[in-house]
């Protein structure tokens, strides 16, 4: 599992970079990145937040509990913001948006598979 969580980080922190969504707008198809219409340092700190923190998290070897938490609760609120809050604002969903819902929900789910076995190993100690 910890396989699948490292990948779908790395899957996460990619689609930074890659097109989320297009919007049409006037007959003027936009393409939107996620720092598209970031316009103060606060906005870019949450959005890099949002994509970068599981990744992190992964780095410490301590506190493996409530970084395992933390990691899912950013994950969580990602799959809420950017991939359900995609589908409302755009004509056409892109790389971007797949590789972040897919990533989010593979290291979610390998995140859930992780926190039961920690709860199993700690309740039989």
């Amino acid at each position: 599992m910890e396989s699948i969580r490292r990948i779908s980080t790395l899957l996460i922190a990619l689609s930074l970079i890659l097109p989320e969504r297009s919007c049409v707008n006037a007959g003027q198809t936009e393409i939107h990145y996620p720092l598209s219409h970031a316009d103060s340092v606060w906005s870019v700190a949450v959005i890099v937040a949002l994509y970068m923190l599981p990744l992190v998290f992964l780095l410490f070897t301590r506190f493996r509990l409530a970084l395992l938490a933390a990691g899912m609760a950013v994950v969580a609120a990602g799959l809420y913001f950017i991939s359900y809050g995609a589908t409302i604002f755009a004509t056409q969903l892109l790389v971007g948006w797949y590789t972040y819902t897919l990533g989010a929900a593979a290291y979610l789910l390998a995140s859930l598979v992780e926190l039961k076995r920690m709860l199993v190993i700690r309740r039989i100690r």
